[in-house]
């Protein structure tokens, strides 16, 4: 294969490696680092990328080192930014759950954070593009680095912005979480039992505000709970649903609780979702629920509930959201 090949291949390879799993959370899944089209980092390594496909659609293949340098500088950065992140996480849960009894269930969710083979595909990616201009300048005994020419002078440049633009993106963008408090609403006409109740007494009660603003503005409604076909594991138990914010401030996090019912009503067991969560360790969507905003799945994606025993009676659950946290400002 020639440098100009190998020069597409490698940016095909980077592109196609922002869809691939980088990291593996509970409740949310797989997350890859395009996101959506909303993690800007993807972008950016989106358009370094591109810029290296169309250098080499120009012949000029030894220009396509520095999106490659670039691109492998971001890969790094954010990979060792994700692991301090992790770091800190479970530093920070070991720390303020000290004593807890549920210590333990939090730590074990942390630790279920597990980084994914998206990573190495990445890698690979940057690495060819890195390595078209390497051979393309050993093929024609001329250095890989050449400045005095105004276009590579201006590809380094603009491949340098980018390759700054990830730890400036990620020291503008972090902000601080506020306190977190717990609170329910009623989101289904289905019965409780003394388990709900007592779950309910032992909880910590939210701040007037807090109940306040879910009793009055927020829309938990077109609950559905059946079984989905998962194109992995065939047919699972799932729910799905809609959230409405109806108030006049931002929210970044919402958790659900969903609970089970056999065929007689009792509670037979339940799964907690955190649809909407914005903080400095998520990796998500990472999007708030603003003022008068839905949030809704995707058509085709809905929350698995593998847990819930075969006792259940399909369709018979609950919804409540247990927990809000306020955007600041807000």
């Amino acid at each position: 294969m020639n440098s100009k090949n190998l020069a597409f291949l490698g940016a095909g390879v980077l592109v196609a490696g922002l869809f691939t799993p980088i990291v593996t959370m509970p409740i949310v899944g797989d997350v890859n680092l395009f996101n959506n089209g909303t993690n800007l980092i993807g972008i950016d390594l989106l358009v370094l990328a591109a810029l290296a496909a169309l250098l080499a659609a120009k012949d000029r293949l030894r220009d396509v080192m520095w999106p490659g340098i670039a691109a492998s500088g971001i890969l790094v950065y954010e990979f060792g930014a994700l692991q301090v992140r992790l770091s800190h996480l479970r530093d920070s849960v070991a720390k303020e759950l000290q004593g807890n009894p549920f210590a333990g269930i939090a730590q074990g969710a942390v630790s279920a954070i597990q980084l994914q083979w998206g990573w190495l595909v990445l890698a690979l990616g940057a690495g060819l593009v890195v390595y078209a201009a390497i051979s393309t300048s050993r093929d024609e005994e001329t250095p890989s680095v050449n400045l005095r020419d105004g276009t590579s002078r201006g590809v380094a440049a603009l491949s340098l912005l980018l390759l700054l633009f990830a730890p400036a993106w990620d020291l503008f963008s972090r902000s601080p979480n506020t306190s977190t408090n717990v609170t329910r609403t009623d989101a289904a006409p289905l019965n409780t039992n003394a388990a709900d109740a007592a779950r309910s007494a032992t909880s910590e009660g939210p701040t007037a505000e807090e109940a306040a603003y879910v009793k009055d503005n927020l829309r938990l409604y077109d609950l559905h709970a059946k079984y989905f076909d998962s194109m992995l594991d065939g047919r699972v138990p799932g729910v799905d649903f809609k959230i409405q914010n109806n108030g006049n401030r931002t929210l970044n996090k919402v958790t659900v609780r969903v609970v089970f019912y056999d065929a007689g009503g009792n509670a037979i067991s339940e799964e907690e979702y955190t649809p909407v969560l914005v903080s400095e360790y998520s990796i998500g969507d990472n999007t708030p629920l603003r003022p008068h905003y839905i949030w809704q799945q995707e058509s085709d994606k809905f929350y698995e509930a593998k847990n819930v025993p075969s006792e259940w009676a399909e369709g018979k659950a609950s919804a409540t959201v247990t927990e809000i946290e306020f955007a600041p400002g807000t």
